[in-house]
């Protein structure tokens, strides 16, 4: 299984959009804010701090992961995964934890994630993967949302 990440052009936006729109939808189901997603250009506007990429496998595109710089705990941070999706019928066979690898390790430094408290499937993935990437000086944070994530890679 040959899994990829690739910096998205302005070409790949109407792909992204609608994967955007899958996982709005699903993130809707653990209390997500809805349909709208009012930072999407800017990853193509504001390029400086921002990566929009393509998670394919086998050449396929089958997910996408946004990153930022904009920091969950309020704390800074160098680098944060603003959103990550793998389309459904994509899952259990490690391409996410492989997918989010990747891009963990493509930005070496301090990063943060947010996960939803009523996002079980995500509260499960996400230790595992900062685990498997390597993930140093693991702090763990309780938010008014859910659970926020800081640790090193690569550094």
């Amino acid at each position: 299984m040959d899994i990829g990440i690739e910096l998205a052009s302005a070409a790949h936006k109407p792909l992204l959009r609608d994967l955007l729109s899958e996982y709005l939808a699903e993130s809707e189901r653990y209390g997500g804010s809805g349909p709208d997603y009012p930072y999407f250009d800017a990853y193509w506007l504001e390029p400086e701090g921002r990566w929009p990429y393509l998670i394919q496998r086998n050449g396929e595109c089958i997910g996408f992961a946004f990153v930022n710089t904009w920091s969950p705990s309020g704390r800074g941070t160098d680098f944060s995964i603003a959103e990550f999706y793998i389309v459904p019928q994509a899952r259990r066979h490690g391409t996410g934890r492989g997918a989010a690898t990747a891009v963990l390790h493509a930005h070496p430094g301090l990063w943060e994630l947010s996960v939803m408290t009523l996002n079980t499937p995500a509260q499960a993935f996400w230790p595992g993967v900062i685990d498997a990437a390597g993930g140093r000086d693991v702090e763990r944070m309780k938010s008014d949302s859910g659970t926020i994530y800081r640790f090193t890679i690569g550094v």
